[in-house]
């Protein structure tokens, strides 16, 4: 179950919100039938995959330029070591980095840009 669109997170989101109300009504959630439930986490993993991705906490990194990074790492067969000699920070930050943990720098943008190719108006358009 992926999202594709702002409209349809949003059909996510009120299909949630139906659930968790049917639950309230019962007492509890776990008196939701087991189609429910399963319903329930479904879009729950859903709309956290879409949030991460498109409306990601401050601080953190959006899935979609995690997932480029780590697509370029493959590319160019780069390990974590690797990865962060090239970008001039410790591997520590890379980890971090990759695991949406830490926010990105102008440096580490631009160092993205020259160094792995990942346009700029990607990484921006994504933060």
């Amino acid at each position: 179950m992926e999202i594709k669109t702002e409209s349809q997170y949003q059909d996510y989101k009120d299909k949630l919100e139906e659930i968790i109300r049917k639950g309230t009504a019962l007492g509890e959630m776990e008196l939701l039938t087991n189609a429910d439930k399963e319903e329930f986490v479904r879009l729950t993993d859903a709309i956290g995959e879409w949030e991460a991705a498109y409306h990601p906490l401050p601080g953190k990194t959006s899935t979609l330029i995690t997932n480029a990074i780590r697509e370029k790492m493959e590319e160019k067969h780069l390990k974590q070591k690797e990865t962060a000699s090239w970008l001039g920070i410790p591997e520590s930050k890379v980890s971090e980095l990759l695991n949406g943990r830490r926010p990105l720098s102008l440096n580490i943008v631009k160092r993205l840009r020259d160094r792995f190719g990942i346009p700029a108006d990607f990484i921006l358009d994504h933060i």
